[in-house]
């Protein structure tokens, strides 16, 4: 995920797309892996999801954090936002 204004919703959703659309892209499981780096396939679609349902023209540093996160978290369920 880059840097480039991902504190703007649709720019970090545009992100989160573009490497899923990179991951599914690729032919190996190395090549996988290497795409998503640290992040995980359930954690971009969750931050999708919470980055989708904010309607500010921009993220707050707690919700660009918990954003951030998301796309990072391993666990069987998505962790709330506790504004």
């Amino acid at each position: 995920m880059n840097a480039l204004s991902i504190n703007i919703p649709a720019n970090f959703i545009a992100s989160c797309e573009s490497t899923l659309k990179r991951y599914n892209a690729a032919k190996t499981d190395a090549e996988r892996r290497a795409v998503l780096d640290r992040q995980t396939v359930q954690g971009l679609w969750w931050a999708i999801g919470f980055v989708s349902k904010i309607p500010a023209v921009c993220m707050s540093e707690k919700e660009l954090n918990h954003a951030i996160r998301l796309t990072r978290f391993r666990g069987a369920v998505c962790p709330v936002f506790r504004a």
